[in-house]
């Protein structure tokens, strides 16, 4: 069973309980797993999972990021060279997959891998031997391949950008992690958990999240999804001092393409949604409501009027409280 607590992945979110099933079905088996998901969604710590509880849990786990790799050395990191196989090759030298032979290869953003790599990746499942640039000689290898990307595969193999047989090598076991947004009953106690972390390293208790940072945590999109979050909280403990952590010390920005006006809409209309479900959830109590949501009574106020909402009489709202 997975350490959920120490990774960070709580689970708590119906869907999330579904993909840590998916994970410790197919750990133990040799399938190549192919992970899907939004950057920041924790797609490397995912891998690191099934590597640890599959049969190779307890030899290398050697992980790349492709997108990382320039294309004149791409093959040589993952394949190796021999001695004078090109300008600088002074010696010969293993790649990823000699390094992590017996063990599991995490490829990370494999959509960015040109067409010639492709290729070579494809051969070395297929046939499980690589060449090193230089040589004609085939190397065996024991090596699980778990892949990752945030692209859309399955769009980039209809464009024509990725091979399709190489698609089906990796896909064999895909998983798919859904944002952060699209999971907000986490956020939360992720937040609690990512500052509890930091406290501890800092020796200092863990600080409480006020009303109004909490609201801003919600309401935050999160494009960056759990690294942002975690990068977010982090920078709001050390600004605290030690005190509980405000609003103003999250420093959330809003993606940039929220400035469009199209976006501005979106937001208005998320904004809305907010109010309103925080009045029906306390019963129509403005007062608490504008507490819930982080806000002064006066600014509630004014959010009702400019989107119409509205106000419910006194008589009805006390006796509902």
């Amino acid at each position: 069973m997975m350490d959920d607590c120490h990774s960070g992945f709580l689970a708590l979110d119906p869907e999330m309980r579904r993909l840590r099933d998916a994970l410790e079905t197919v750990a133990p088996t040799p399938l190549p797993v192919l992970i899907l998901g939004e950057t920041g969604t924790g797609k490397e710590v995912v891998g690191e999972w099934i590597a640890g509880m599959s049969r190779h849990a307890r030899d290398r786990f050697v992980k790349v990021n492709c997108a990382s790799l320039s294309e004149t050395l791409v093959e040589s990191e993952l394949f190796g060279h021999e001695r004078g196989a090109f300008t600088g090759a002074v010696a010969p030298r293993e790649g990823l997959f000699e390094a992590a032979h017996e063990g599991t290869l995490f490829l990370d953003e494999v959509g960015e891998l040109s067409p010639r790599t492709q290729a070579k990746l494809l051969r070395t499942l297929e046939y499980g031997e690589i060449v090193r640039v230089g040589s004609t000689r085939p190397r065996r290898v024991d090596v699980r391949v778990i892949a990752a990307t945030h692209r859309d595969l399955e769009q980039m193999v209809a464009e024509g950008e990725f091979r399709q047989d190489l698609y089906f090598r990796l896909n064999a076991v895909t998983l798919r992690i859904p944002p952060l947004r699209a999971r907000t009953c986490e956020i939360l106690p992720l937040a609690e958990l990512f500052a509890a972390r930091l406290s501890r390293r800092l020796e200092r208790p863990a600080p409480r999240l006020t009303p109004a940072a909490t609201s801003a945590l919600l309401a935050h999109p999160w494009p960056g999804n759990i690294r942002e979050l975690r990068h977010v909280i982090e920078r709001a403990v050390v600004m605290a001092k030690g005190g509980p952590i405000q609003a103003d010390h999250l420093m959330l920005v809003a993606p940039r393409a929220q400035a469009d006006a199209g976006i501005r809409g979106d937001v208005r209309s998320f904004e809305r949604d907010r109010i309103l479900a925080a009045l029906d959830r306390t019963r129509q109590n403005q007062t608490r409501a504008a507490e819930l949501l982080g806000v002064s009574r006066r600014t509630l106020t004014n959010k009702l009027n400019a989107y119409g909402i509205a106000r419910p009489r006194k008589k009805a709202a006390l006796e509902e409280c």
